[in-house]
């Protein structure tokens, strides 16, 4: 199974059927038959082997015996007629109707039905499956929708495109190469067949987008024609994030961050309340010195970067200097975390001006940085974000002039910190990678994390660079993680304290671990963290997560965690 936060795609299994997801049940009566191999919408007076079976409703259809016991299945409909029936395989939102007219209730309808042990239920959404809606419903967590607003749309002459609605008989053409569109017959039959074939063709992107892991990307550009939609994503994201976070990898694929509601996703909130809960500089910075993104990523390798290192090399003073990055959407990048997803893996618009939430982000964020951190001086070398940052720096110095790339500006810079930066207490380059790695750690693990490297050395060179105690390596960062890959050793450190563990029984895993070998895990679990497998303290196995905590205790089958090392 592919995952991308709550979305996910895998295999419902009816009957001696299988059918990937996320995927729709088509209607299949007589006025409108399901494709031959569609998963097939059907009544419990008419199901077949294989189909996804409807209660009937207690609204006696045509053709129904009379007498019979016929109701709505509650959770279906959510109709207030309806008898109470055995709960369904299925995790339902009730009174969808409802919800597509109050977002706050769909929001919240989301959040319930991603609890518990519905968490792992496939979850089926009526009614509401209209193509440009399905990759934000789909990012929700729904796996299954039915054609009911594609037969909908339809019969109300309405012409459905991946990106909202348009009336059938007012387009002169036709922007779609579909067989229905490109026969040049314009019917109600082709109006249905176009939908359809529209609809499914949104899901394979959206299949596509998950197992590329930018689905919320996709979700971003799709939401725009759509005022219910905008808003239930940003209640979501305001109403809702620990949810949304608990299913977010700390390791995700590089995106675009385009749109204000990028401000919002979880990862990049996920990053500013790290920081703010978890962050300690290193040890032997006293100045700060904040400075300006890059487009090329790690910034440092960028040119601009480089400059900036070579005046701080130039000055003598770089071991008690502490780069700081000041960028949107994450707000603060210290130097020691720009490996660190997504600080390496996040591109923006650059027009040179920052809207008010920006600014308001970036203010706040460095005001967090002056306020927790202890430093001799302040320096700043922005451009483009200047003007907010400076107004709330207080007692600082500005070298930049507001174009922090010129020869002018890095002269000054490097004059600087040469004439009022205290001077080095170690001249070791060593003992500052060490104290970079301890604050990495830190971030990666929380307090724990330190640990990792009391009495230890950091060697190598950057990016791969190893956590050394005597003759035993602890961890290892590395450029395409950006993460410590924890040995077995370093497992041990962090068992010793309860951190990032996963419990099982009394054995030792051969080979990758599975959810029904798990008894426990620690809540801070992400899916892309380093834990340990452990059995009563003792370490059996160490390697990435594959589940977040809550799966982990309530999965019984998939891959709990992929081992890297074991007894």
């Amino acid at each position: 199974m592919e995952r991308d936060g709550l979305a996910r795609i895998g295999v419902l299994e009816i009957d001696d059927t299988e059918h990937a997801t996320p995927t729709i049940a088509f209607v299949d009566t007589p006025r409108y038959p399901a494709l031959p191999k569609a998963l097939k919408l059907k009544g419990i007076w008419n199901s077949e082997k294989g189909s996804l079976v409807v209660a009937p409703s207690e609204f006696v259809a045509e053709g129904a015996k009379p007498g019979s016991k016929t109701h709505l299945w509650p959770g279906f409909r959510g109709s207030q007629y309806a008898e109470v029936a055995d709960k369904s395989e299925f995790a339902v939102p009730k009174n969808i109707s409802t919800l597509l007219l109050d977002s706050k209730k769909f929001a919240d309808a989301v959040r319930r039905m991603k609890q518990g042990a519905d968490l792992l239920r496939p979850a089926y959404c009526p009614v509401a499956g209209l193509p440009h809606r399905l990759a934000f419903l789909v990012y929700c967590g729904f796996d299954v929708f039915d054609s009911i607003p594609l037969i909908m749309a339809t019969e109300n002459d309405t012409y459905l495109t991946s990106s909202g609605v348009l009336a059938y008989e007012r387009m002169k053409e036709l922007p779609c190469s579909c067989p229905s569109c490109s026969s040049g017959r314009r019917s109600r039959e082709e109006l249905l067949r176009h939908n359809c074939a529209i609809a499914e063709n949104e899901l394979k992107l959206v299949r596509h987008a998950i197992s590329e892991g930018r689905l919320r990307e996709l979700v971003e550009a799709r939401i725009r024609p759509d005022p219910w939609l905008v808003q239930n994503l940003r209640l979501l994201d305001l109403d809702h994030y620990d949810l949304q976070e608990m299913h977010t990898p700390v390791k995700g694929s590089p995106f675009h961050a385009s749109s204000k509601e990028s401000l919002s996703r979880p990862d990049v909130i996920r990053w500013r309340k790290r920081l703010e809960s978890r962050y300690v500089k290193p040890r032997s910075a006293k100045v700060l010195l904040l400075i300006p993104c890059s487009a090329k990523k790690p910034y440092s390798i960028s040119q601009s970067h480089m400059r900036f290192r070579q005046a701080l090399l130039a000055s003598g003073k770089r071991v008690v200097v502490h780069e700081v990055i000041v960028t949107s959407p994450l707000g603060l990048v210290p130097r020691d975390l720009e490996l660190f997803y997504p600080a390496k893996d996040y591109d923006i618009p650059v027009t040179g001006h920052w809207d008010r939430d920006e600014k308001q982000m970036a203010e706040e964020m460095v005001q967090w940085l002056v306020r927790s951190q202890e430093y001799d001086l302040i320096i700043s070398h922005l451009g483009d974000e200047r003007e907010p940052v400076n107004s709330v720096l207080g007692d600082f110095v500005d070298t930049s002039g507001g174009n922090p790339g010129s020869r002018d500006s890095i002269r000054k810079l490097e004059d600087t910190l040469r004439e009022n930066a205290p001077e080095p207490e170690r001249e070791s380059s060593a003992m500052r990678n060490l104290d970079d790695m301890r604050s990495l750690c830190r971030f990666q693990f929380g307090a724990i994390g330190e640990s990792l490297c009391d009495d230890a050395s950091v060697v190598g060179r950057w990016p791969y660079l190893r956590i050394v105690r005597g003759t035993s390596q602890l961890g290892m960062l590395t450029g395409d993680r950006g993460m410590v890959s924890l040995t077995m050793d370093g497992a041990k450190i962090l068992a010793t304290t309860g951190g990032y563990c996963v419990e099982i029984d009394d054995f030792i895993p051969k080979g990758n671990l599975f959810a029904v070998g798990v008894e426990g895990a620690n809540k801070e679990i992400r899916i892309g963290d380093d834990v340990a497998v452990v059995c009563k303290k003792e370490v059996r196995a160490v390697g990435v997560a594959r589940m977040c905590a809550a799966e982990l205790e309530l999965a019984e089958r998939g891959e709990a965690v992929h081992i890297r090392h074991s007894l």
